[in-house]
């Protein structure tokens, strides 16, 4: 009879009473949270709802507003162990008597950079963090926000790529300044052993850039492959680079069109492709590189690293990934990596030009 009479309203209400009234030196931490409605995938920069449930098992109200107020808080944790971003506290909907609980909706803003993270959440009773109280975190994957992706497709197909070729996919303000980096790559090419009779495989080709760096440089002893997941792209390098060495086929996004006897090939380069494809794509791609290099071929690529990553994480816009996850995929497959250049690229990552050895 005593258990029934505890489940009722009755109950409830005489057991707090007799809470209230009882003389204790319990702590406000007494209690329970838990995450009714969690996210484990989130965009960066995107407001999502959770819901969290907080139950108070001491003797004590846990006012909602005043001196004393108790408070929920949640906090970003990045893999360093690094807080990202400050601490955000949610005020509770209602005063909490002893023995009630409550469903706190809280409107959480993922941080602004991509990762892996975990959202931890404690109690605060007057601004300040409760001691030995309840606690709760859930592991948060964040990629950027779906609204900055780029779907490559709808951009070649929409491009007037006859007069903007050089700005279509790239962030070059002027031609010029296309062709001082088209020069450029092609000198960083040559340290890495381009000679004019190398036989150059260039995965994401895009619009030309390298085979126009390389027209002008390759012998008739050379060669040139490009390969584009846009055919726009790809036609278009078709009919602007007429080498009969030079050639151009539509590629998948993890496969390269041609035949193994188009090889062997001495250089393989991914200028801005491994920044824009997830890490098991990259595998897929580095896997058809040693299925067409030579025994001393190498690759040249660049990649976005962050330590806030554990895989990899972003979209088509922008990929980042963990750098020595990377560097362990690309053995795998049979590369043995190397270091060229450092760039900056923001706060929480940088970018990195790597060259892949045939093992």
């Amino acid at each position: 009879m005593r258990q029934l009479l505890r489940s009722t309203p009755v109950g409830r209400l005489l057991r707090r009473v007799r809470w209230a009234l009882a003389a204790s030196a319990e702590p406000v931490g007494v209690g329970r949270l838990s995450l009714r409605l969690a996210r484990g995938v989130a965009e960066t920069g995107v407001p999502g709802e959770w819901v969290v449930r907080l139950e108070n098992h001491s003797r004590r109200s846990w006012p909602r507003s005043g001196p004393g107020a108790v408070a929920l808080r949640h906090q970003w944790v990045g893999l360093t162990e690094k807080p990202a971003g400050p601490a955000v506290t949610t005020a509770l909907p209602a005063t909490l008597l002893p023995g009630d609980w409550a469903d706190v909706p809280v409107a959480v803003t993922p941080p602004a950079a991509p990762g892996d993270y975990t959202l931890t959440w404690d109690v605060t009773a007057g601004g300040s963090p409760v001691a030995d109280g309840p606690t709760e975190s859930a592991a948060v994957h964040v990629a950027f926000a779906r609204a900055t992706d780029i779907d490559y497709h709808h951009v070649f197909r929409t491009a007037d790529l006859e007069t903007n070729s050089w700005w279509v996919v790239g962030a070059y303000h002027s031609r010029e300044e296309y062709a001082r980096s088209s020069a450029a790559r092609r000198g960083m090419l040559v340290e890495q052993g381009l000679t004019p009779d190398s036989r150059v495989l260039d995965v994401g080709c895009g619009t030309g850039q390298m085979a126009m760096a390389l027209e002008g440089y390759l012998s008739d002893r050379g060669a040139y492959y490009g390969t584009d997941i846009g055919r726009e792209a790809v036609e278009f390098c078709r009919r602007t680079y007429r080498r009969p060495n030079f050639h151009f086929d539509v590629g998948g996004m993890t496969t390269v069109p041609f035949p193994t006897a188009a090889g062997p090939f001495d250089l393989a380069i991914f200028f801005s492709v491994f920044t824009h494809t997830f890490v098991d794509e990259s595998a897929l791609l580095l896997a058809e590189c040693a299925r067409l290099l030579g025994p001393r071929g190498a690759v040249i690529a660049d990649v976005i690293v962050s330590p806030l990553v554990a895989r990899g994480a972003g979209h088509r816009g922008e990929m980042r990934v963990n750098r020595d996850h990377f560097l362990r995929v690309a053995e795998a497959v049979g590369f043995r990596p190397k270091l060229i250049a450092v760039f900056p690229w923001a706060a929480d990552a940088e970018r990195l030009m790597l060259r892949l050895d045939r093992c």
